[in-house]
């Protein structure tokens, strides 16, 4: 939860600064290219690796997006309480 805590912090950061918001990055993957592979991106983080690296406009997106930000941050919230849990057993 502490990690979660640390990152809405940083995103509230990106949040105030106006002009980071209102940047336009030509990297920038958009909302609906981002949201194909933010599942991947946050694996990747979750496994120590960079996303950063392999999804350079998601990670552009990310910094602008407040809306993709939240979604980001939701879905590494979700599988930090329940990455351990697996499909029902059939």
């Amino acid at each position: 939860m502490a990690a979660v805590q640390a990152r809405l912090r940083i995103a509230m950061t990106y949040d105030s600064d106006l002009e980071g918001l209102l940047a336009a990055d030509p990297v920038d993957a958009g909302c609906a290219a981002g949201f194909e592979v933010l599942h991947r991106y946050v694996e990747d983080e979750l496994a120590g690796r960079k996303p950063a690296h392999t999804y350079p406009g998601l990670a552009a997106h990310l910094h602008g997006c407040p809306a993709c930000r939240a979604d980001y941050l939701g879905l590494i919230e979700a599988a930090e309480q329940f990455g351990g849990a697996g499909p029902p057993a059939s």
